[in-house]
């Protein structure tokens, strides 16, 4: 099992989280995590390329 979750940059505080199975891939589960107008998305390697997906177009990444 693998928790995804969204954190607020500002507070620090959690707003969304997610469950899957362990090879579910993090990239796939961004827009679950975003809950705004959010315009920078960071994360590790699993986020790398984020901000090529027609769906998050206009978003800094910062892995």
């Amino acid at each position: 099992m693998k928790a995804h979750i969204g954190v607020a940059a500002e507070s620090g505080l959690v707003h969304s989280v997610v469950g899957t199975a362990a090879n579910v891939a993090d990239i796939t589960q961004v827009g679950k995590l975003l809950h705004g107008d959010e315009s920078m998305v960071g994360g590790d390697a699993g986020f790398t390329g984020v901000d090529k997906r027609p769906e998050h177009e206009g978003r800094k990444v910062i892995c």
